[in-house]
């Protein structure tokens, strides 16, 4: 019997083989992982971007400005805010209460998340 002390073509292959599927699994993982922490970024951005939206029309509950502020004819609302090349756009729905002269307002940030 031959004695050998070296590895075959097909040893080689079949390493290689095996090392291919491991990688390509740990940078489909990578990638996955980082898109999640992107999406996450850009979600809790929104909501910081929402209570910015919001603040101001504090200001504009007053029934001498009633007419001409974002709260009631949607003139002069925050408008888009670009950060880090997303551009974050504010939508505003405004409805009054039922029995009351009260307004409900509904702030919906839309985004493109990139890939």
């Amino acid at each position: 019997m031959m004695n050998k002390k070296g590895v075959t073509l097909i040893e080689i292959i079949v390493a290689t083989m095996l090392f291919s599927v491991i990688m390509f699994g740990m940078v489909n993982l990578y990638l996955s992982a980082k898109r999640y922490v992107l999406h996450s970024r850009y979600k809790n951005t929104g909501g910081q971007l929402g209570k910015f939206f919001l603040d101001p029309l504090q200001m504009d509950v007053r029934n001498d400005q009633w007419g001409t502020n974002c709260l009631s004819g949607g003139i002069g609302c925050p408008v888009n805010q670009t950060i880090y090349h997303v551009n974050y756009i504010p939508n505003y729905t405004i409805n009054n209460v039922a029995a009351t002269d009260l307004r409900r307002v509904i702030l919906t940030i839309n985004w493109s998340e990139q890939n």
